[in-house]
C-alpha cells in the first residue's frame, strides 16, 4: 500500500524539471527563488490543476506538483535557527530532506492539547517517549517533525515543544501504515521509546510548538480543500462525459 519507489523518481524529475522552468518555487520567499504566493492565489493553482486529473504535472497523494507544496519549508523558514534554514531549507525544495509531520496521537485526535508524548530533558539532550498516528509522510521522510509536552499540564496550550528528530535515531520506530480512502499510504504509526535528541533539535521555542503544529495545519488544509474542489470537479465532468457517451 505504499507508493512506488518508480513513482517517487518520476516525481524528482518533475521537481527538477519544474523548478528549471521557474514554476516550481512560486509559493516560497523571494530570498530562494520564489514569488511570495498568497495563500489565495496557491488556492487557485492548486484547484486548477487537481481539476486536470492526476499526473505528473499534480499528484494529490503527496501534494507534489509543478507548482511547489512546501508548508515543511515555510516552518523551518519561518521558525527555524540559522544552522537549521542552512541544513532544511534548499534540502526540502530538492527532496534532499524530507520532514513528516508527528502530531495526531492514537487516543487523540483533533486536540492536540492532550497529546501523551512526553520529552524530558537529560543533560543538555531531550528524551522523546510517546507514539504518534497517522504520522505524514514517513514512507519517504529523512526526519520527522515531532511535537512532544514538555511542561504544563494536559489541555494546555503552552508546554509543547516541536523537534526535529532523524528517522535512524535509537529508539524510532514506523510500526506500520495504515489503510486509508487514499491509497497508496504514507500515513504511519510511529513510535518513540527513550529517543535522545540534542537541545538544538528544537524547531522554534521551547513550550510554543502547538503554534508551530497551527502555523501548519491552518496554510495546508486551505491547499489541500482547494485541491479536493478540483479533484471533485474532475470526478463530475468525467462522469458526465461517460453518462452522456
Amino acid at each position: 500500500g505504499l507508493p512506488r519507489p518508480e513513482w517517487h523518481e518520476l516525481l524528482s524529475e518533475m521537481r527538477r524539471r519544474a523548478d528549471k522552468a521557474g514554476f516550481l518555487r512560486r509559493d516560497l520567499p523571494e530570498e530562494v527563488g520564489g514569488a511570495n504566493a498568497s495563500n489565495f492565489e496557491m488556492a487557485i493553482v492548486r484547484e486548477h490543476l487537481a481539476h486536470r486529473g492526476l499526473g505528473l504535472h499534480n499528484d494529490l497523494q503527496d501534494e507534489s506538483s509543478i507548482v511547489g507544496n512546501f508548508p515543511s519549508f515555510h516552518l523551518v523558514w519561518k521558525f527555524g535557527t540559522d544552522a537549521q534554514r542552512s541544513e532544511f531549507a534548499e534540502a526540502l525544495i530538492t527532496g534532499d530532506r524530507v520532514l513528516g509531520f508527528g502530531l495526531t496521537e492514537p487516543d487523540h485526535g483533533s486536540d492536540a492539547t492532550w497529546m501523551e508524548t512526553t520529552a524530558t530533558r537529560s543533560g543538555g539532550d531531550w528524551i522523546i517517549n510517546g507514539a504518534k498516528r497517522w504520522n505524514t509522510g514517513m514512507h519517504i521522510a529523512t526526519h520527522d517533525l515531532v511535537f512532544a509536552r514538555t511542561s504544563g499540564e494536559p489541555g494546555q496550550a503552552r508546554g509543547i515543544t516541536a523537534f526535529i528528530v532523524p528517522v535512524d535515531t535509537p529508539g524510532f520506530s514506523v510500526d506500520l501504515f495504515r489503510w486509508t480512502l487514499n491509497m497508496p499510504t504514507d500515513h504511519a504509526d510511529v513510535s518513540l521509546r527513550d529517543v535522545r535528541v540534542p537541545d538544538s533539535a528544537i524547531l522554534g521555542e521551547e513550550g510554543r510548538g502547538l503554534e508551530i503544529a497551527q502555523n501548519f495545519v491552518h496554510e495546508n488544509r486551505i491547499r489541500q480543500a482547494a485541491s479536493s474542489l478540483g479533484a471533485a470537479q474532475y470526478c463530475i465532468d468525467e462522469s458526465v462525459a461517460y453518462a452522456a457517451a
